[in-house]
């Protein structure tokens, strides 16, 4: 007859026979799995950079094909719904309203235009200097005087007086509104001169 100590060897050879079958198992699952893949970058994405521009909401795209009012992309740039009818950009409620320049920058990424590497004042031939200051004296009443001969706007920053992208760059497209804040609207680089040069609206030759 069998004694505790007998039945306790048995018990342990058992467990150990059980433990090395399961081992040989894993090791025989972990020999059978495929090998991992290597991981590999992600594939560029399925269509160029201006192409996402061109498919984005594009703020100066203001009015429909059937000619309504687009109030939607007013708001990418205005806190509020504007008044087509303001005078001035005073009248108005901008994001970044310490920055005005902000809002252009965060989809046309110039440093410091018009004064950045690469912009030069061709009919000179000098690098321009940096745009985006309060005018002197000078160029404030040539500015003046501009304004008197032609109907248009050349705005500043409404709270520094300085140079903004707006000064010369008209954001709004060609009919949203009317008199001065449309002249240059639907011309090349919505340059407020109407194609003319810009320059010496505050820089008389």
């Amino acid at each position: 007859m069998p004694t505790r100590r007998h039945i306790i060897t048995a018990l342990i050879m058992i467990g150990g026979l059980a433990l090395a079958s399961t081992g040989a198992s894993a090791a025989e699952t972990k020999a059978a799995e495929p090998p991992k893949a290597a991981v590999q970058a992600p594939a560029p994405p399925p269509y160029e950079r201006g192409e996402a521009l061109l498919s984005a909401i594009n703020p100066h795209n203001q009015i429909g094909d059937t000619g309504e009012v687009l109030w939607g992309t007013c708001v990418v740039c205005h806190k509020e719904t504007p008044d087509v009818k303001a005078k001035s950009i005073k009248d108005v409620t901008l994001y970044y309203p310490d920055n005005p320049d902000q809002l252009c920058r965060n989809c046309h990424t110039v440093k410091k235009h018009p004064g950045s590497e690469g912009i030069s004042v061709t009919m000179s031939g000098y690098s321009a200097p940096d745009h985006m200051v309060v005018p002197s004296k000078v160029v404030t009443y040539n500015m003046k005087l501009s304004l008197k001969e032609i109907t248009m706007l050349l705005p500043l920053d409404p709270k520094s007086g300085k140079i903004i992208c707006a000064t010369c760059h008209n954001p709004h497209e060609r009919g949203l509104l009317s008199g001065r804040p449309d002249w240059g609207a639907d011309y090349s680089m919505r340059l407020r001169s109407a194609g003319l040069d810009i320059c010496q609206y505050c820089h008389r030759k």
